[in-house]
């Protein structure tokens, strides 16, 4: 009778998994441009005190094809104060039924940081799974405990592009002296609904339909729907805080993560001393140290328990000679402090993608810690993880967002440093020479501002990578030739030189007594985006630049012009175009060119215009002069 039991109760759960994860019962409308469709989504974060959490979740992931697989966020983090307390995946197949199922012990374990980490505790557990055929379905339920409340899980109701979900469920279940505050993003476009019980808070979004990604798109949590939650008491990594404003954060950052840890040996502060002892000029003392911990330190990372988010000490970077983004930020800041200049320690969103931390919603947020150094002229940022980057460079990594100043008075929003489009300029100036057979050019590339920041590694490359990035910068010249290059490095004014020599026997057309060259051979922009017959959302450039293009070009002997360029001349929102070839002497040609690209928030309206000021400009970059036989 008992077995008779266990089977029926078999039978019964695996008849529910066939109705219920049925690839068959997936609404069609679900599975337009999606690459994986979430059945059920549905977590409870039950917070018991200010340093006692438990989150259990259940996430069932039907994946449509191979490029859905990425969706299934089969993965559980852990470490000394998070534990694992119930981890499992079953597969099922495409009518339902179960085909593997995996254990914990089944999860590959690893850790969680890069090869650059000295030591970390924090580790994953994560499921690799080849499937035999598509669709499958993944039903993973997970359970977790930990102290650290600092980090309230943020819930995305749809966490990717090409993703359809059925249903999304976030429950916080929270005792009512327990202070907390929330921030609902972008729930009212997708209908999801909001509900506060005896408990806490439900949040439940249905039948959301999948999301293509868009050329030039916002940022994916900007305009898709999440919940951000804090608690004002909050614990990390044994460390108690409390904080409802941006001030109040950083006050406890200082105090408790900060303070205390600028010691340095006093032989170490004498010899920072001598080092600017004859220097007035407070920038030149910045300089001087800067470099001073660019040329004795290293970056490591450090993950150890507090050590995530806690400097080393000053004085133990001083000694062993590395430290990661905070400890060297520290060290670089108590340096400064003891040849008497203030400077404050700086959280930011590192990345490409310009990241601000969000301004309405004070926590724990940001990846990266670099320094401002406030004068009484101008504001300098020094990126002290980098052994190369000059002082008050900021680039792609830290540029034009939000981030928190920290000080003894609390914590500051700020901007980082923006680059106006007119700063990030590249100047490209050379000589060309054409025979029937072959061209060659003498160039000179000047950039500046974000054009340097894709620059400046070039002067400490290999030869070979340096031939390679020019091959790949030129990849429009056929059989391009790097003939000699010398690339400078001006770290006191932020510029780069680059001089190149190169020839191409690829780039001419020959037509009968015709020769057919496009006169942009060095700076040709050939990007359009993709059409977009149904724009959803605004266009984004997160940067602008600057290109000014001057070339002299020597008629090839025996020839003269049939056909020249045009004049172009465009001027609009997104930018500046123009383009002239004058005719300087019967042998010389002089080719202009001036693109400015603006950076902004355009409407969706105009994503058709903005295409096609692109399409110009690759148009006629790519345009030909038509030479003749005299």
């Amino acid at each position: 009778m008992r077995l008779l039991l266990i089977l029926l109760l078999f039978t019964v759960t695996h008849t529910v998994l066939a109705q219920d994860y049925n690839f068959s019962k997936i609404d069609p409308s679900l599975l337009k441009n999606s690459d994986a469709v979430v059945r059920l989504d549905e977590s409870t974060v039950l917070v018991k005190s200010s340093d006692f959490m438990e989150v259990t979740s259940q996430r069932v992931v039907t994946v449509l094809n191979e490029g859905g697989s990425k969706h299934i966020n089969a993965t559980a983090f852990y470490d000394k104060e998070t534990s694992i307390k119930d981890l499992e995946a079953v597969i099922l197949d495409a009518n339902g039924k179960e085909i593997e199922k995996f254990k914990e012990k089944d999860f590959i374990d690893q850790t969680a940081t890069g090869e650059g980490t000295l030591y970390s505790d924090s580790r994953v557990k994560f499921l690799r799974y080849t499937p035999i055929k598509f669709p499958y379905t993944v039903v993973l339920t997970k359970k977790y405990t930990t102290s650290d409340t600092a980090f309230m899980p943020r819930w995305y109701f749809m966490d990717g592009y090409r993703l359809s979900v059925e249903k999304s469920e976030f429950n916080l279940n929270i005792p009512a002296q327990i202070k907390y505050r929330y921030k609902d993003n972008n729930l009212t476009s997708f209908e999801v609904k909001r509900k506060e019980n005896e408990f806490g808070v439900k949040y439940t979004a249905l039948n959301l339909k999948a999301l293509e990604s868009e050329e030039f798109d916002p940022e994916f949590r900007d305009f898709a729907p999440n919940v951000q939650i804090a608690l004002e008491d909050f614990h990390l990594k044994g460390v108690d805080g409390h904080a409802s404003t941006w001030k109040e954060f950083g006050s406890w950052i200082y105090n408790s993560l900060l303070k205390e840890r600028g010691e340095l040996s006093p032989s170490t502060i004498q010899k920072v001393k001598n080092l600017v002892k004859d220097i007035d000029d407070p920038k030149e003392k910045i300089k001087r140290v800067y470099q001073f911990v660019q040329d004795n330190t290293r970056y490591i990372s450090v993950q150890m328990g507090i050590g995530g988010w806690e400097p080393i000490s000053a004085i133990e970077v001083d000694r062993v000679k590395y430290g990661d983004c905070k400890g060297l930020t520290n060290y670089t800041m108590a340096l400064l402090k003891a040849v008497g200049i203030e400077s404050y320690y700086t959280i930011v969103s590192a990345g490409t993608s310009m990241r601000s931390l969000d301004v309405d919603f004070p926590s724990l947020q940001g990846n990266h810690a670099f320094l401002n150094v406030p004068l009484s002229d101008e504001e300098l940022w020094l990126e002290c993880t980098n052994q190369v980057v000059p002082v008050n460079f900021s680039g792609t990594f830290t540029d034009d967002r939000y981030v928190l100043k920290v000080g003894a008075e609390g914590g500051e929003m700020v901007k980082s440093r923006k680059y106006l489009p007119e700063q990030s300029k590249q100047i490209t100036k050379a000589k060309i020479s054409i025979t029937e057979g072959e061209v060659n050019a003498q160039v000179e590339i000047k950039s500046t501002g974000i054009q340097y920041n894709q620059k400046y590694g070039l002067s400490s490359d290999s030869n070979e990578d340096v031939e390679k990035y020019y091959k790949d910068y030129w990849d429009y010249v056929n059989d391009v030739h790097i003939l000699k290059h010398d690339i400078e490095n001006d770290k006191d004014n932020i510029i780069t030189t680059e001089n190149i020599d190169i020839k191409t026997s690829g780039y001419l057309s020959k037509a009968g007594d015709r020769l057919l060259f496009a006169p942009n051979m060095l700076n040709r922009n050939e990007y359009v985006p993709k059409r977009s017959k149904d724009r959803k959302r605004d266009v984004v450039v997160k940067r602008g630049y600057l290109d000014e293009d001057e070339f002299e070009i020597e008629i090839p002997v025996g020839y003269e012009i049939e056909s020249n360029l045009k004049q172009t001349k465009i001027v609009n929102d997104f930018g500046e175009f123009e383009v002239s070839v004058n005719q300087l002497s019967e042998s010389t040609l002089h080719y202009k060119r001036r693109l400015l690209m603006k950076p902004g928030k355009f409407s969706k309206t105009t994503y058709n215009d903005y295409r096609n000021f692109r399409k110009t400009i690759s148009r006629v970059d790519a345009s030909k002069i038509v030479f003749i036989k005299k």
